[in-house]
């Protein structure tokens, strides 16, 4: 490596193989760390010729980097919206000796004034960058433009909002993911079986994310020719009460016999997959994200396809995406999409121990 050229703990964390967060462990000499893994950071820390304190020093003399995050609510430790929240923990305590901390935010996702309330709270700590996640676009315009007025930074994750100023966008293809969700689901399925897309969202006309997910879904059976005549229906639930949920599907399948394969185009589909295990019906479910009920209803067969959106990573490389932002004046990528992982049931053990 260049001697001019700083060593970031992110080219440790790439030459050991290992996580930031299992950086951060070794450098500060906190929490649980294996012989061998201790050994490769060391010996990267050694190759790399790391110096840990000389990126500190210089920061000590300046000044300190106040970062919000604006998330939708984690509901329990189980939902989705804590494997980002992870992520931007993780990434700020790396950086936290150099001059960075966190502030954290949330919003229901069925109450836009709760966006509203955190945004203008956000703005009245006037924070160094923002980190979104602009599932309310309406909500999350008027949000931006305030702090476009303000210069502050900001980068959105999970949910993309084109032709923005935003740094970057950190997160899936999402039109992609779609796409990958029809033609995954469309491999289990007879040609003559409908299919529900299952939206659980308030308001799906003001969801930046939802949208351009069902979008890509169906145009996987637009491009094919032989497919262009399958019925696809959607619903809308604003809710994930399994009571409403129960009702809501109840009320369709009634109407709609020959649904063979449901799209959830969020981390839900475990809510999906109960009832059509409670009800003895096989239909074949594709989902979002390695949550606990998603992997535990995958195990037992009720779903058959898990893409996985690495939230955790989002959540890291958002903190050091303004990190080297504030520092080294970097601009980084405008889009920074993440992998989209295939899980099935004989590989999620294998895929959520390497994670």
């Amino acid at each position: 490596m260049a001697k001019n050229k700083k060593t970031t703990i992110q080219d440790l964390a790439n030459y050991a193989n290992v996580s930031i967060g299992t950086i951060d462990r070794v450098l500060h000499n906190r929490g649980k760390v294996s012989p061998a893994k201790r050994k490769k950071v060391e010996e990267a820390i050694e190759k790399l010729d790391f110096n840990p304190n000389l990126l500190a020093r210089t920061l000590a003399l300046g000044r300190q980097f106040t970062v919000c995050s604006l998330f939708p609510e984690a509901t329990t430790s189980q939902s989705y919206w804590a494997l980002p929240k992870i992520g931007v923990d993780q990434g700020v305590e790396v950086y936290r000796d150099f001059g960075m901390d966190l502030h954290a935010y949330e919003y229901s996702l069925f109450d836009e004034s709760s966006f509203i309330k955190n945004a203008d709270a956000i703005l009245g700590k006037n924070p160094s960058g923002v980190i979104l996640a602009p599932l309310f676009e309406k909500e999350s315009l008027e949000f931006i433009t305030k702090l476009q007025e303000r210069s502050i930074p900001y980068v959105f994750i999970d949910a993309n909002i084109k032709n923005k100023e935003n740094l970057s966008y950190i997160g899936p293809d999402l039109k992609g993911s779609g796409y990958i969700a029809g033609k995954l689901l469309n491999s289990v399925l007879e040609p003559s079986d409908d299919i529900l897309i299952v939206n659980m969202v308030k308001g799906f006309e003001n969801s930046a994310h939802t949208a351009v997910v069902e979008k890509g879904f169906r145009e996987f059976f637009k491009s094919n020719a032989a497919l262009s005549n399958r019925k696809i229906d959607s619903i809308t639930i604003p809710s994930t009460l399994e009571t409403e949920v129960s009702r809501e599907l109840t009320k369709y399948y009634i109407k709609n016999p020959g649904t063979k394969g449901v799209f959830v185009t969020n981390s839900r589909a475990h809510l999906i997959s109960r009832y059509h295990a409670l009800h003895e019906l096989d239909i074949k479910v594709v989902g979002f994200d390695i949550v606990p009920g998603n992997v535990a209803e995958l195990k037992n067969g009720n779903i058959d396809y898990i893409i996985s959106q690495r939230p955790v990573f989002q959540g890291v490389t958002a903190v050091k995406t303004l990190f080297d932002f504030f520092v080294y004046k970097k601009s980084p990528a405008i889009v920074q999409y993440v992998p989209l992982d295939i899980i099935i049931k004989e590989n999620v053990d294998y895929y959520i121990n390497f994670q």
